[in-house]
């Protein structure tokens, strides 16, 4: 019964079907903040100053596509026993930032609240489009470790997107190489778990210790005309994330030969 469920879940995902799917939420999470916002506007500002209604429309666009197609093998369930301690690394990493963001001074609590409040709208909408949907089709058709590889790079190519929302695709393109290292962790925590919803709570607490540490910060530093970010400032988000990025490639080590219980191929 469930390999019938599971077969019938795959030839609904026609990997045309997937392109529109993501092409749609797209348009709704970069493009909605347009009509949204008058004017340019930071990320920061996005999850601090009300509900990002494009992001809650994304995320309720995609629960309506799973329940429409009943698509049953995204991994939102609770993890595989004992597989949370393999995470250690990643939310030691997390606890680290935490504490920098308190010392640093925190905003005050309904910005806290309205922060997280976003970035797990955030967190869930964009690993259920990658983590869940995208990358369940593109296993479907693909090696794992393609796969995987695939998914991560699109994950960051959509981040130069952002520059629509901020007008800076200089930073939008740093984001998105960090996006596309941070991405490799979060498939590692969906496929080592086999929970969807562990990658989601990552993802989400990640956003919001950094956005609440941007917040309680003594404000953004004025721009100077014709200035040069230099090249320590470039590498910054990307080497915040290589050490979760270097131990993901450690998790998953011989993925290619013994797949994760949590991969659907292994169903």
């Amino acid at each position: 019964m469930i390999q019938s469920d599971v077969a019938e879940t795959r030839a609904s995902r026609n990997f045309t079907l997937i392109l529109v799917i993501l092409l749609i939420w797209t348009i709704i999470t970069i493009f909605g903040a347009r009509l949204i916002y008058s004017g340019d506007v930071s990320l920061g500002d996005v999850v601090k100053t009300g509900i990002a209604w494009q992001i809650f429309a994304a995320a309720l666009f995609l629960v309506c596509v799973i329940r429409f197609l009943n698509w049953r093998d995204l991994g939102l369930r609770g993890p595989q026993s004992g597989t949370l301690r393999l995470l250690w690394l990643p939310f030691l990493i997390l606890a680290m930032m935490g504490i920098l963001a308190v010392l640093s001074g925190l905003p005050p609590v309904p910005v806290v609240v309205m922060i997280l409040l976003n970035t797990f709208l955030v967190g869930f909408s964009e690993e259920v489009m990658f983590r869940g949907i995208f990358y369940s089709a593109l296993r479907d058709r693909l090696p794992i470790w393609t796969a995987i590889i695939w998914t991560s790079a699109t994950f960051g190519a959509v981040h130069v997107l952002n520059g629509f929302v901020t007008g800076d695709f200089g930073t939008a393109t740093v984001q998105a190489i960090a996006a596309a290292a941070s991405g490799l962790v979060l498939i590692a925590i969906r496929l080592r778990t086999g929970s969807l919803w562990i990658a989601i709570a990552y993802h989400a607490l990640w956003d919001w210790i950094l956005f609440v540490g941007i917040a309680g910060s003594a404000g953004p530093v004025p721009k100077q005309v014709g200035a040069t970010p230099s090249i320590a400032v470039m590498l910054l988000p990307f080497l915040l994330v290589l050490p979760n990025a270097l131990y993901a490639l450690w998790l998953l080590r011989g993925v290619g030969r013994s797949l994760p219980l949590s991969d659907p191929k292994a169903l």
